[in-house]
């Protein structure tokens, strides 16, 4: 009678409240390994969204020249700039009309006139800038009435040429070829160059702007004036 009570399976222990809540929480409570993917998983969503969020509100933003003309007024570095340039050339203009060169025009009624450019002598690569002022110079001339502009985009072999050899150095004995092929009676043209100062935490830049006309058949400088422009850095 022992023998068969003792092969006889044991009852299962009866659910009670407490049981069930110690099931529960060993079940919902993660390993340990578990735990630490899911804290790194956290800091990293974190690492993306702050700097993400900062963009939207304090961030940089692009603006217009026309919302904020401050940003044309500030200097960026010491390097020429578009400004610059533009008030260099201004003053030359300036004192091209108020030069004789201006009455001998009138008086030869409208000769031709050719603009080279402006040869590059500082360090900096601002030649697309003095590309540009080529056009602002052409722009005065024809709306002063005073001279018939010829334009040298007209006439890419040549113009390459005189470029290659402008940048090379001026030569003013090339100025009777040029003015020739060119049929023009006077031509325009100029440099930029540089001075740079340094001492301890300071640094003082000065460019200036030479604008020359020369006649075409005898090369001789009719106007030349210059004009300065000062960066700095100061501590």
């Amino acid at each position: 009678m022992k023998e068969a009570q003792h092969s006889m399976p044991r009852k299962p222990s009866p659910l009670t409240a407490e049981t069930f809540m110690l099931a529960q929480r060993d079940s919902s409570t993660p390993k340990p390994s578990m735990r630490a993917s899911a804290t790194r998983l956290v800091g990293l969503l974190i690492a993306l969204v702050i700097p993400t969020a900062g963009l939207g509100c304090g961030g940089p933003k692009v603006v217009r020249g026309s919302q904020d003309p401050a940003i044309d007024d500030a200097a960026f570095g010491t390097g020429l700039d578009r400004r610059d340039l533009q008030k260099m050339l201004n003053e030359n203009l300036e004192g091209l009309w108020n030069a004789p060169i201006t009455a001998r025009w009138r008086s030869e009624a409208r000769p031709p006139v050719a603009v080279l450019g402006f040869r590059n002598e500082t360090s900096e690569h601002i030649e697309s800038a003095l590309n540009a002022l080529i056009s602002d110079v052409e722009t005065e001339l024809i709306n002063s009435g005073e001279v018939r502009v010829v334009s040298l985009e007209n006439q890419q072999q040549l113009m390459g040429e005189i470029r290659r050899q402008h940048s090379e150095g001026f030569d003013k004995a090339q100025v009777a070829n040029w003015g020739q092929q060119l049929g023009v009676r006077y031509i325009v043209t100029g440099k930029v160059f540089t001075t740079d100062e340094r001492a301890a935490n300071a640094r003082r830049v000065q460019y200036y702007l030479f604008l020359q006309i020369l006649d075409v058949e005898t090369s001789e400088v009719l106007f030349q004036k210059s004009s300065t422009a000062t960066k700095a850095i100061v501590s």
